[in-house]
């Protein structure tokens, strides 16, 4: 009868296997000269946009502005403006800050648009139209403007110019001045200048003498105003 041994070898055996294997090491990662310009850059133009704000945020200076939208001859008020800050050097020449007293009670000589800067031309002394005055809104070709701009506050000279149905000409070749009569003139008082439209025409407000209104609408309708402006 043969024995089996069943014993466990106790002897050296096999080396076990790791359960994994073991991760390759990693290189030293390049840094890449490339990025660290560009990084370099972008700091320095961070510092210098910070600079440039701070020294600009340093040249404003206060100046009015109106707060709410106020109407042509309305009695401007402390609580229609409000104080607003503007660069030096904009172009702009709004009223400064500190001259807020002397513009409360003072009349707006055209429409005040909420949110706008205000400036000298937009107010007046006295209401617009004035006692015994009418405000006329005359729209006028480029031909019966004058090239510069009009400016409210500015004085100026209505022409009436002659019905083309009434004006004769000699047709033998007279002189034809002869039988124009003089134009009728009109002084007047710009209050406002509208926006040019697309056909080149524009709202000129004119303050005139009560008594010169209704003909003055009359004498507009027939295209029959141009503005001269007086010299100062």
């Amino acid at each position: 009868m043969s024995l089996t041994d069943t014993r466990t070898p106790t002897g050296p055996g096999p080396a076990s296997l790791p359960m994994s294997a073991a991760a390759p090491a990693r290189m030293p990662r390049r840094r890449r000269p490339g990025l660290l310009a560009a990084g370099a850059v972008i700091t320095v133009v961070a510092i210098l946009g910070g600079y440039s704000y701070a020294r600009t945020a340093g040249d404003a200076v206060p100046v009015l502005a109106v707060a709410n939208t106020v109407t042509a001859g309305h009695q401007i008020t402390a609580a229609d403006l409000k104080t607003v800050q503007v660069n030096r050097g904009s172009g702009l020449e709004p009223i400064p800050a500190d001259q807020q007293s002397s513009v409360v009670g003072k009349y707006a000589a055209v429409e005040l648009l909420g949110g706008t800067l205000l400036t000298g031309g937009q107010v007046a002394d006295t209401t617009v139209p004035g006692t015994g005055k009418q405000l006329v809104g005359l729209e006028l070709t480029p031909g019966q403007l004058p090239a510069r701009a009009l400016r409210p506050g500015e004085a100026v000279q209505l022409v009436i110019t002659s019905d083309p149905r009434n004006v004769t000409v000699d047709a033998k070749g007279g002189d034809a001045a002869q039988a124009l009569p003089r134009p009728l003139t009109l002084p007047a008082t710009v209050a406002g200048v509208g926006e040019r439209a697309a056909d080149g025409n524009v709202v000129v407000d004119v303050e005139v003498a009560e008594a010169y209104g209704p003909g003055l609408l009359d004498r507009a309708q027939q295209g029959r105003v141009a503005i001269a402006v007086v010299a100062r």
